[in-house]
């Protein structure tokens, strides 16, 4: 197992480093060259994006779910590749009906271009996903990271030739993003064809065990679903009632907080297949070992902002107010990634997703409740957005306090050193200059180091 997840990782870092170039690139470059307006519509294509995949209905994250941890010699080509097609037939279905809907209710001609092209976005995607969670689910990342890498590349060289050609307008990056992903689900049809080419497509096969599938994966997407809804239901309120440049403006704060989401997300799809192999006791170890690897990590992002935060202002003049969010939102990265690593990787492992949805449910209400309240009774756009930061907040405790008495490892202390620190971090840096900010924060990361060196913070029954 340490061979295939030494592979799977240097690829999978490989990914993550062309993917943090590019997101420069897209979310540093490219507000530079669009105007507020036309990045807003691409803010509005990546929002949609997010979303249309629930058209799936739970199908890819089933095959994922029944395959985990199975070995590729193993797999039943007859049976992926007839859920793999009938998958492309109902969903080409679903989406055409969609887009349909959503372009006659949409209030503008830009609105209906974005959905038309989320709908071909999703067709491509949606293919792709499947392929790649196939080969993720058989503990061969590194080829679901390539394809990763193809994406990343082919999207920046297209980032660059159009700058170099003065566009200006959303619509060609958008068009050249969606060939990106074509490319690389014909690079996964590749890699998938030896098992294909001596496989056959069998439609009632198909049918009956895209159902057992789609039964199987179904909560997990809708968790899935719900926990994008959790910042997508606040980002949604602010489009309604400040308009389109206002949901770009914390769009951009929010996508500039992926940087090392993405990152995160990456190694959890590495360690799923993996993990699922490991005894109670051993994932005991990796549980306790990710958690504190994380709380040694994790706060160098909010030490890494402060002096970002500063250069930022002076290179996006137009987005200040943006990154001015940024030092409020910063947390949500923190505790996401926390849930991404640890809380959903564990939650399928253990086969908790019916948990895990339940758990993004409530927080989606705790959102919604703060985020309507905050806008139309305060009428602040800034309550909004910390509504969104106590709600992933909120969901990230929960989740480790459950997660931790069914692998009977406390992490209480740590958890409640983490939410400290969130609070002094939003407090500090939208009160003090990002200098005077970055001697607290830093004081404060040295004290949590000693203080778990001294055992005054601990992991009961890990260290």
């Amino acid at each position: 197992m340490q061979k295939e997840l030494k592979k799977n990782f240097i690829f999978a870092f490989l990914a993550q480093g062309v993917s943090l170039i590019v997101s420069c690139s897209t979310n540093l470059v490219l507000p530079k060259v669009l105007s507020v307006v036309n990045y807003s519509y691409w803010q509005l294509f990546i929002f949609y994006s997010t979303y249309i995949p629930c058209l799936a209905l739970g199908l890819n994250d089933g095959v994922y779910l029944r395959y985990g941890g199975i070995l590729r010699s193993k797999l039943n080509g007859n049976a992926v590749k007839s859920q793999f097609e009938v998958g492309i037939i109902f969903q080409t279905i679903l989406g055409m009906i969609v887009g349909t809907v959503m372009i006659l209710f949409s209030d503008s001609a830009n609105r209906q271009k974005v959905i038309f092209l989320v709908v071909v976005y999703y067709l491509f995607y949606t293919c792709h996903n499947f392929l790649g969670y196939i080969f993720q689910a058989i503990n061969e990342t590194n080829i679901y990271s390539k394809s990763i890498i193809i994406i990343r590349i082919v999207f920046l060289l297209s980032q660059i030739i159009l700058m170099w050609l003065g566009y200006t307008e959303a619509y060609p990056y958008i068009v050249l993003y969606i060939v990106s992903i074509a490319l690389a689900l014909g690079y996964l049809l590749i890699r998938i064809h030896p098992e294909f080419s001596i496989s056959h497509f069998d439609i009632n096969l198909g049918i009956r065990e895209s159902l057992i599938s789609m039964r199987v994966g179904i909560s997990l997407m809708i968790a899935n679903i719900c926990s994008l809804l959790i910042l997508g239901v606040g980002r949604q309120i602010v489009d309604m009632k400040w308009g389109l440049v206002a949901f770009g403006k914390v769009s951009f704060s929010l996508t500039l907080m992926n940087f090392a989401l993405t990152f995160i997300m990456q190694i959890g799809l590495v360690l799923f297949p993996a993990l699922r192999r490991l005894s109670s006791d051993e994932l005991k170890g990796y549980y306790g070992k990710l958690t504190l690897g994380l709380f040694y990590i994790l706060p160098l992002m909010y030490i890494a902002y402060l002096p970002v935060q500063y250069i930022l202002e002076l290179w996006l003049p137009d987005y200040k107010e943006s990154i001015s969010y940024l030092a409020t939102v910063l947390p949500i990265c923190y505790f996401d990634s926390k849930m991404n690593l640890i809380g959903n990787t564990f939650f399928k492992v253990l086969n908790k997703q019916v948990l895990l949805l339940k758990i993004n449910i409530i927080t989606i209400v705790i959102s919604s409740i703060f985020g309507l309240i905050s806008a139309y009774i305060f009428n602040s756009m800034y309550f909004v957005i910390v509504g969104m930061v106590l709600a992933i907040i909120f969901r990230s405790v929960l989740s480790d306090t459950l997660l931790s008495k069914d692998i009977k490892t406390n992490v209480s202390a740590l958890e409640v050193a983490d939410v400290i620190l969130a609070i002094i971090f939003m407090f500090v840096s939208n009160s003090f200059d990002w200098r005077v900010a970055l001697i607290i924060i830093c004081a404060l990361y040295i004290l949590r180091i000693f203080l778990v060196k001294t055992k005054i913070l601990k992991i009961k029954e890990f260290n």
